[in-house]
């Protein structure tokens, strides 16, 4: 599809006629047009369709920032639509996954953000830089070298940095920053940012979020809570004493807990909704040193807690029956073939019993993880047993994924 100022027809083209004219294929219209091969009408035929009709049409579009933005120059009446916060609402609703920006990493060599799509420059890449921050005169400056991400979340990333230590929550869309100390040793140390409205996530620029913060000491581990509503710590926090110290890896959230790994073969499950932790052991086999890394907290349908695991040549999906309560057990679901999904080199598991690829990113809303192989990342879909290749060689490390949908000062949106 040619949209204005991207086709051979765009007003920017000296050959351009004069009345522009927009082809839309069935693939753009879904149902609505999936009985035509294509249709085309002149630029001014497109204020004269109902808007019940173009409503319909425009909501089974794709919801990237980019697709956002094309649409707006089309015509005044679909720009008109597409400023309004009921429309990006529906169309949230309809598609049920807030789009893909890129990936946020942590390996300083190399650019800090990965832009997921090679057309992101419309919505502008330099505002996934990673700010430096100049808090006041009694602390040193932030540089993005300084700066370590902890979580992308619902539009927002936790960053750490600096000395104190200090938190900021960062919303590359709209430039919103917050930053507040921690006033913690950084050892053992693990957060994210979670909204709290009772909402569909993907929209969630203007509403209330917490940063989540996991303290572990060895012998306890505790967990306090930063509301962006009062400001501040809350004074009541979760405690359970435990030998386990928290990792490396992000955290998962499945419905209302979230979930840590341990370095001792144990997650810890924080229940936000009860403020209580909950340490769980996982399947005795996985306290192998073979399988560090390698085993990561996933969603599976009904917000049951799962585990996708990398086992030599296969991929073990489990499921954790009756979930955190006490009695509960690891049952395993089924396996996925490696070789059957990734191209992954069959005498590199041979000689090292272990496999070439490594689980980089768990995305819970899309309930996909990321494997990088030896060409690549690849997205695969652990419930449908596919994969798709998503990117070329990237650097070594965990990749935060960064999905947000509404982008000011592109497509001319209104506020919430």
């Amino acid at each position: 599809m040619d949209w204005p100022g991207t086709g051979p027809h765009s007003p920017g083209n000296a050959s351009a006629p004069h009345a522009e004219v927009i082809e839309v294929k069935s693939s753009l219209c879904g149902s609505i047009v999936r009985s035509m091969n294509s249709v085309s009408l002149p630029l001014a035929s497109w204020s004269q369709i109902p808007d019940d009709i173009t409503w319909n049409i425009l909501v089974l579009v794709s919801p990237h920032p980019v697709t956002i933005a094309r649409i707006a120059a089309v015509c005044r009446t679909w720009r008109s639509i597409v400023r309004t916060s009921k429309f990006l609402r529906w169309l949230m609703e309809h598609h049920g996954v807030t789009p893909l920006m890129g990936f946020f990493t942590n390996v300083s060599s190399s650019d800090r953000f990965l832009p997921f799509d090679q057309h992101l420059g419309v919505v502008g890449v330099p505002r996934f830089t990673l700010p430096i921050l100049y808090p006041d005169n009694r602390l040193p400056t932030l540089s993005t070298s300084h700066w370590e991400v902890l979580a992308c979340r619902h539009g927002k990333v936790l960053l750490l940095g600096g000395a104190s230590p200090m938190l900021l929550v960062w919303d590359p869309i709209t430039g919103e920053q917050t930053l507040t100390r921690t006033h913690t040793e950084l050892t053992y140390v693990h957060g994210t940012v979670v909204c709290v409205a009772h909402h569909h996530h993907g929209n969630c620029h203007s509403s209330p979020w917490v940063v989540v913060w996991i303290v572990s000491t060895g012998r306890e581990i505790k967990v306090r809570r930063w509301s962006s509503v009062t400001q501040s710590w809350n004074i009541s926090q979760a405690r359970v004493w435990f030998d386990g110290l928290v990792d490396f890896r992000p955290s998962t959230l499945i419905g209302d807990v979230l979930y840590w790994h341990l370095t001792n073969n144990f997650l810890i499950a924080f229940d936000m909704a009860e403020n209580l932790l909950h340490p769980i052991e996982l399947p005795e086999a996985m306290a192998s040193p073979k399988f560090r890394r390698h085993v990561h907290v996933v969603p599976l349908d009904g917000d049951v807690l799962g585990l996708a695991v990398l086992n030599t040549s296969v991929l073990e999906i489990w499921s954790r029956v009756g979930g955190i309560s006490e009695g509960s057990s690891w049952a395993m679901n089924y396996t996925i073939p490696l070789l059957s999904i990734i191209p992954i080199q069959d005498d590199h598991i041979i000689n090292h019993h272990r496999p070439q690829g490594r689980i980089v990113c768990v995305m819970e809303d899309r309930k996909v993880i990321l494997i990088r192989a030896a060409d690549g990342v690849y997205e695969v879909d652990y419930q449908r047993k596919t994969s798709t290749k998503i990117m070329g060689e990237t650097p070594r490390g965990t990749m935060f994924a960064y999905e947000s949908f509404y982008i000011a000062g592109v497509a001319g949106v209104d506020e919430p």
